[in-house]
């Protein structure tokens, strides 16, 4: 399978050039959204979608005809059998600093990287996942495969279900907690698109000495595949950040005059707005205002404004259309009308639904994983909160407890799914707890567990400074579409955010003294070492008298 993906990957070109004399009806479409935060930064936001169909539906004889679409990433998925992939990286995300639950794009990771997918079922599924992930790994730069035997989960289809639904698939999850964003992972993100960071939204992403600088970044791809139900594909990737918003001045621009305080894409992306990509069939720039922080926040020259559902709020929403030609080569500028200086809060105002994770170690070896969730609305609301572990973590899940203001509450776990690692066979452990949580309260759930002593061959070959665990999900239940029209729910379950997710969580396990082995065998390589000098010495040295004649002993006391 690998090599059958790796022979895709360098046919890639050819099937290229084929596409330009086989026309297809594929569409591509780019936006831009910008997000200001309360705590003074900015949420940037790059999304790019591409809908393709496939040319086997329509023909007996097998082809690979794309256009807009690159086979360097179809053609691994179509010759696996996969029917959906997501693929994200994610760095640096902090949600105690924003009113946001998580990044803008609702499918980025909670931290690290994280390969998802459904592949129909065969007898060497498996094999084929391993192929597809080898295959995008080596597009990506990046390490997707499997690093330990039992790293892949397969039971968390009902956390990330299929948006497509195709009968007869397995689900297959892969995370990397370790994982972090390079150039290197940019570069070839950006080579999948058909623009190629040459003109359109995505040549503003092609700097990345401006967007690596930001204190966040997030990317990823979604794809969902064509089917005989579906024959429309849809590929969509993304790129997001978070950036300084305040100069180091503190002071803001309240009016349109002086351009020395005034924030614009000039002066964000050190580049004015580009001419837009030919085969683009809408180019927007999106500006998101949270009301009534941002009522004065004015842009020039004016867009369209409308309100939309966002992530749970009723929002106003500023957009331009950028395949206007009237706006190539311009700038646009935004300032904050009547306020001169930024004054941070002292609260912001937290979301909806929160989640963090930390671990409480009583001993070296035991230790307690403490998972708080905060509701903040006046609505009782049901998720599923989901782990996975390592098979060196053995959980205890009798000693399981649920607090609210210090009170034991287990009647609001109302269903706990457990599928530990079964030794000898290495696999990981994974927890769904379905929870009900009351209105404005606080949640603690504590989940003792004991790290098991791993071998030494088993310590991965890296600088030892603990092992970080993939981020924990909460899956909420009750969320309502938020394009849904005649929707009666008006409030934060409006949302097309279904996952929230914690940070990485870095775990000190027991450790040997690691230069033991290294002392043990100097010190006997030194005794080998003596003991065959002497040895060799012994048997092969010759023993004589030696005669000095009376001469040259007299010539030699002169």
């Amino acid at each position: 399978m690998l090599l059958s993906s790796l022979r895709y990957l360098l046919l890639a070109p050819i099937y290229t050039a084929v596409a330009i004399q086989h026309g297809t009806d594929d569409t591509f479409s780019e936006s831009l959204t910008l997000h200001p935060l309360p705590d003074g930064r900015m949420s940037v936001l790059f999304q790019f979608e591409t809908i393709f169909s496939s040319s086997k539906l329509q023909s007996s004889t097998p082809q690979s005809h794309h256009s807009l679409t690159p086979p360097s990433l179809l053609l691994p998925l179509e010759a696996n059998n996969v029917s959906e992939l997501t693929i994200s990286f994610t760095s640096g995300w902090d949600s105690t600093r924003s009113s946001s639950a998580g990044l803008m794009n609702y499918e980025s990771s909670g931290g690290g990287g994280e390969i998802r997918g459904w592949l129909r079922d065969s007898d060497n599924a498996k094999e084929r996942w391993n192929a597809v992930t080898n295959a995008l790994g080596g597009l990506f730069c990046a390490g997707l495969g499997a690093k330990d035997v039992g790293d892949i989960v397969r039971d968390f289809g009902g956390i990330y279900p299929q948006k497509r639904f195709v009968e007869n698939t397995t689900h297959f999850l892969l995370s990397h907690p370790e994982s972090h964003l390079c150039t290197e992972n940019l570069t070839p993100f950006l080579s999948l698109l058909p623009s190629k960071g040459l003109s359109g939204i995505s040549s503003l992403l092609s700097q990345p000495g401006i967007i690596f600088s930001w204190e966040s970044q997030s990317e990823g791809i979604e794809i969902l595949m064509p089917s005989s139900t579906h024959p429309e594909g849809r590929w969509k990737g993304w790129w997001e950040g978070v950036l300084p918003l305040i100069p180091e001045n503190n002071k803001r621009n309240n009016n349109n005059d002086d351009e020395s305080g005034n924030l614009s894409i000039e002066k964000i992306f050190k580049k004015k707005l580009p001419r837009p990509f030919p085969e683009a069939q809408s180019s927007v720039l999106r500006l998101i205002k949270d009301s009534p922080r941002d009522d004065n926040l004015r842009a020039n020259p004016n867009g369209r404004e409308g309100n939309e559902w966002i992530d749970g709020q009723l929002r106003n929403v500023i957009e331009w259309d950028l395949t206007d030609a009237n706006l190539v080569g311009k700038d646009i500028d935004f300032w904050w009308d009547g306020e001169t200086e930024f004054h941070y809060p002292r609260n912001i105002l937290p979301p909806g639904i929160s989640v963090s994770r930390t671990v409480v170690d009583k001993l070296a070896s035991d230790g307690t994983f403490q998972i708080t969730i905060t509701n903040n609305d006046d609505l009782e609301r049901k998720a599923i909160y989901s782990e996975i572990w390592p098979w060196w973590v053995k959980g205890w899940m009798s000693e399981i407890e649920l607090f609210i203001d210090n009170e034991k509450r287990p009647d609001l776990l109302d269903n706990l799914s457990y599928n530990p690692s079964t030794p000898p066979k290495i696999s990981t452990t994974t927890l769904h707890f379905t929870l009900t949580i009351p209105a404005r309260s606080k949640l603690i759930l504590k989940i003792p567990f004991t790290k098991l002593t791993l071998k030494y061959t088993e310590h991965r070959p890296d600088a030892e400074r603990g092992i970080e665990l993939s981020s924990s999900i909460l899956t909420l239940l009750d969320t309502v579409p938020e394009q849904s029209t005649g929707s009666a729910v008006e409030d934060s379950r409006r949302t097309g955010r279904k996952r929230i997710y914690t940070n990485r969580l870095l775990l000190d396990i027991p450790t040997p003294d690691f230069s033991m082995p290294y002392n043990v065998i100097i010190m006997s390589s030194t005794v080998m070492a003596l003991f065959f000098g002497l040895m060799q010495g012994a048997l092969t040295r010759k023993w004589g008298w030696v005669e000095v004649k009376d001469g040259a002993e007299d010539k030699k006391n002169d």
